[in-house]
């Protein structure tokens, strides 16, 4: 279900599809809500994102490169050296 309501109707015929905007385009619902009924534009993206999920799965991703990373061995002229001074 889309939380703002579209709905993504296909159809084999071009006049049916031109048919159904004509008939639903303009309509009121019996909630008072009033339709819109367009043909899609081939570049809106109707996807619905959990950006809470999305968020976490990001963050388990770059803990675990994190955690890889330092496991890794650094070779001795990236190492961190430390002078003592006297």
């Amino acid at each position: 279900k889309h939380p703002a309501g579209v709905v993504i109707v296909k159809f084999v015929k071009p006049n049916d599809a031109s048919d159904a905007v004509k008939a639903f385009n303009g309509k009121v619902r019996g909630n008072g809500r009033k339709l819109e009924a367009s043909f899609w534009d081939g570049t809106t993206d109707y996807t619905v994102v959990d950006v809470e999920k999305e968020e976490k799965e990001a963050e388990k991703r770059l803990d675990k490169f994190g955690d890889w990373l330092e496991e890794q061995e650094l070779p001795e002229e990236f190492q961190l050296r430390v002078e003592e001074k006297d």
